[in-house]
C-alpha cells in the first residue's frame, strides 16, 4: 500500500486589480526593493483587494487596512483568515488617527476618496506624528488639484507619479514624502509633471480638466475656480509650445 500524501494546500483566490489599484501595487512592489516598506497602510480600503495583494505577496511585514464602515471591515476580517494572523490588522477608524511606530518605515495608502477629504486625513495625520518621516501614496477620485496644492505648499518630497486610465476615467497617482532628509527635496506639481499632449490620453485629461473648471466658473467659487484655470491654461500653452 502506498504511503499516504498530504493534502495540497489550497492558495486563496486573489482579488482582481482594475487597472488603478494594478497601478499602484506595481509601484510599491518596484518600490520595496529601495524604500523597504516595514508597513503598509491601506486607508478607505473598501474591500481591501490592494492590501490582499501586498499581503499574499509578502511586500511587507505588517499590513493595516482601515475603513470606517463597519460591514466592509467585518467581511474584510472573515477573508482575511486564510493569512497568518500576524501579518496583518483589521480595524475601524477614521484614518486620521492612525497609530504609527515611531521606530518602523510605513506607507500610508490613501486612494478611492477626493482630494479635499484626503487633505483632512494629512492633516490629523502630521499632527499626530510630527517629527516622523512618513511616505503617502494617493490616487484621488476628484479634487485632485486641491491635493497637489496642498502636498506643494506644505511641502512634501515627490516620490513618484503618474496617470492611470479604468473604465474611461484618468486618475493620478502621487507618491510623496513628508519631512524628506534630502537637503533639496523635489517639490509636488500643482499640476504634475507628468504630461506629454503627444500622448492622447493626457490631451483627453488636460482638456477635460480645463472644461471642468470652465464650468466652474459659472457657478459658486468662481473666483477660486479662475484662478486654477488659469494654472491649467498656462501648463497647456507651456506643454503645446513644447511639444
Amino acid at each position: 500500500m502506498s504511503a499516504p500524501t498530504q493534502a495540497a494546500v489550497i492558495q486563496p483566490k486573489m482579488p482582481y486589480l482594475g487597472a488603478r489599484l494594478r497601478a499602484i501595487y506595481e509601484w510599491i512592489e518596484s518600490a520595496q526593493a529601495i524604500q523597504s516598506y516595514q508597513e503598509i497602510w491601506d486607508c478607505c480600503c473598501d474591500h481591501g483587494y490592494l492590501g490582499i495583494k501586498i499581503l499574499a505577496q509578502e511586500l511587507c511585514e505588517q499590513v493595516y487596512f482601515v475603513d470606517q464602515a463597519r460591514h466592509l471591515i467585518d467581511d474584510l476580517q472573515q477573508r482575511l483568515k486564510v493569512y497568518p494572523a500576524d501579518r496583518y490588522q483589521a480595524f475601524t477608524a477614521d484614518a486620521g488617527q492612525l497609530q504609527l511606530a515611531p521606530d518602523k518605515r510605513p506607507l500610508i495608502i490613501i486612494a478611492g476618496i477626493g482630494g479635499e477629504l484626503s487633505i483632512d486625513i494629512i492633516h490629523q495625520i502630521l499632527h499626530n506624528h510630527q517629527g516622523h518621516s512618513l511616505d503617502f501614496l494617493f490616487c484621488p477620485t476628484t479634487t485632485q488639484f486641491d491635493l497637489r496644492e496642498y502636498l506643494a505648499e506644505k511641502p512634501f518630497e515627490l516620490q513618484h507619479e503618474t496617470m492611470v486610465t479604468e473604465k474611461g476615467r484618468d486618475y493620478e497617482i502621487i507618491c510623496a514624502r513628508w519631512n524628506s532628509p534630502q537637503p533639496h527635496p523635489q517639490p509636488v506639481s500643482k499640476t504634475g509633471e507628468h504630461w506629454d499632449l503627444n500622448d492622447a490620453v493626457h490631451h483627453r485629461y488636460l482638456s477635460k480638466l480645463i472644461r471642468h473648471y470652465q464650468r466652474r466658473t459659472l457657478g459658486e467659487n468662481a473666483r477660486e475656480a479662475r484662478r486654477v484655470l488659469t494654472i491649467y491654461q498656462t501648463l497647456w500653452q507651456q506643454l503645446d509650445t513644447a511639444s
